[in-house]
């Protein structure tokens, strides 16, 4: 696959409620990020990343798939990080997603915006700087984070469906 000039031929893709920590330069990418968070956290003193697919804000009395929800894939990804060499007081983020797809006027059905303010007060919590962020709006977004620089691309399809917004942050 490629994404504008970005080859993701050797990236690692994760699904919905998912995580994973790569060691090297190997790119990480999640597709159809909606009302749904990404979350980058990377340690620019070793070269340990992680990404996670966040669903929702908290994982509730339901012990379903830990990466699916932000309180905790959060300390899990950290953990995992911590496993291979990150050192957590290095460890910063960038995220992106927390769109409002639909317009509802009840705000407990705004996942988007209750994802976004999770995942910010859960790395306040764990004093992890956020460095960048790309939430809100009204579009899904397609991210990948490559390692060997800290960028993460971030890909939007606007009001078309070839009507495509690309950047890096």
């Amino acid at each position: 696959m490629i994404y504008g000039e970005k080859n993701m031929k050797d990236a690692v893709v994760i699904g919905i409620g998912d995580y994973t920590v790569v060691t090297d330069n190997t790119p990480i990418t999640t597709i159809g990020l909606g009302s749904c968070i990404g979350i980058v956290l990377y340690d620019p003193t070793t070269n340990v990343s992680g990404m996670s697919h966040i669903m929702l804000p908290e994982i509730g009395v339901k012990k379903d798939k830990i990466g699916k929800y932000a309180d905790s894939a959060i300390p899990a990804l950290l953990e995992e990080m911590k496993k291979v060499g990150a050192k957590i007081e290095k460890i910063q983020a960038k995220i992106a997603g927390g769109a409002s797809i639909f317009d509802f006027t009840d705000d407990i059905l705004k996942i988007g915006d209750r994802n976004a303010k999770a995942v910010r007060d859960i790395l306040k919590e764990f004093n992890i700087r956020l460095v960048n962020k790309d939430i809100g709006g009204k579009r899904g977004r397609t991210i990948t984070f490559y390692p060997e620089n800290k960028e993460l691309f971030i890909k939007m399809v606007k009001k078309e469906p070839n009507d495509i917004c690309e950047k890096t942050i």
